[in-house]
């Protein structure tokens, strides 16, 4: 099975404030040591508190278990992280910036991960994902446009057998693009648990005359790849 690579910080840390929220486990896994070592991410540090000039996030763990690990991760200059939510294996590289000694949370200050690699599923394995939060939607039309580009929208809507994208003012060209019934294929999902390739077919083009997003549209797709009931990313 492929390794998909996610390098966008923003959805990096919606995967990782929902380990948080779940209280997820962790393996460290350090070169050369028997291991694996496992931990917990406390929390995600917006502004770095180990440096004045740093602005990229950082993270917070907890001690390592066993405790012997702790001593040998100050001393490492980078460790891989691995964890899986929902069965979907997600891994990243990080080093360790320092002790983190304020209560309650005493453990260690981690660099935020350039990338996060997440084990791909696809529709073939027919697999029940239960309550989801697709973040967004990602596919190129190399074959329609004149050159070859990748469309990345958010999910605004999503039910059992199709999604609702919001296309904004940068990606409008898309609609002069796209029409009712066009097929799109390998529509890469990005959910806190997974990546997935699905196909699906455009269901309508529909213009948003209020709320926030007043002024965008709304791409339909239906796809029969999607299974189990979804919820709307309201961000």
């Amino acid at each position: 099975m492929a390794w998909l690579t996610l390098d966008d910080t923003q959805k990096i840390m919606r995967i990782i404030d929902h380990v948080i929220s779940k209280r997820i486990e962790i393996t460290i896994r350090v070169k050369g040591e028997r291991g694996p070592f496992t931990s917990k991410i406390i929390r995600i540090n917006q502004g770095s508190i180990s440096s004045e000039t740093e602005s990229r996030p950082e993270l917070i763990i907890e001690n390592l278990f066993p405790e012997e690990a702790n001593s040998l991760l100050r001393s490492l200059p980078e460790v891989a992280v691995e964890f899986s939510i929902n069965k979907t294996l997600c891994r990243c590289i990080v080093e360790c910036i320092g002790s983190s000694s304020t209560p309650p949370h005493v453990g260690f200050i981690m660099s935020f991960p350039e990338s996060l690699e997440i084990k791909e599923k696809r529709r073939e394995d027919r697999f029940t994902y239960g309550t989801t939060e697709f973040i967004s939607a990602g596919f190129r039309l190399a074959k329609r446009a004149k050159r070859d580009k990748l469309f990345e929208l958010n999910v605004l809507t999503c039910s059992r057998h199709g999604l609702g994208l919001l296309v904004t003012r940068k990606d409008l060209d898309l609609l002069r693009i796209l029409k009712k019934g066009d097929r799109l294929d390998d529509i890469i999902l990005l959910a806190p648990w997974a990546m997935i390739t699905v196909s699906g077919t455009v269901s309508h083009v529909t213009k948003i005359e209020e709320g926030k997003h007043k002024g965008c549209y709304l791409l339909g797709i239906d796809s029969r790849d999607i299974i189990g009931d979804c919820k709307p990313n309201n961000d």
